[in-house]
């Protein structure tokens, strides 16, 4: 396994997993974030292929604990630019709410209408 594709899958495996901190208790997202003024084609497309990761990569077809996997291999084989990289290192500490507001947030910046990914974040785990 490609040493990018192990970190994808560490930094996603902790992405993925939700709790019920409150928005206070996490760390706030960097103001300075890598992608700061990209809006270029190529890192919009990263964001939009970041949002619909779930159903791209068939992780919506797995049961909740079984997703991390299939979503950083997909990734690690389609996201293009080293920016849209950067951008989920910089959210990977943020969990919950501000990690789904963030995502949000960058997807509408880059001219995208919402993100389902986001919205996944949001939902309570059972």
């Amino acid at each position: 396994m490609k040493p990018s594709l192990v970190y994808l899958v560490v930094l996603l495996t902790a992405g993925c997993q939700r709790d019920d901190k409150s928005p206070s208790e996490s760390p706030p997202l960097p103001l300075a974030a890598p992608t700061a003024g990209r809006t270029d084609a190529p890192y919009a497309d990263d964001i939009r292929k970041l949002c619909g990761v779930m159903s791209l990569s068939g992780a919506e077809q797995v049961p909740a604990g079984e997703r991390a996997l299939p979503i950083a291999n997909w990734l690690a084989a389609n996201l293009e630019t080293a920016e849209s990289r950067k951008f989920l290192v910089a959210i990977q500490p943020l969990v919950g709410e501000p990690k789904a507001a963030a995502l949000d947030a960058e997807a509408k910046r880059v001219g995208l209408p919402g993100c389902a990914l986001a919205a996944e974040w949001r939902v309570p785990t059972p």
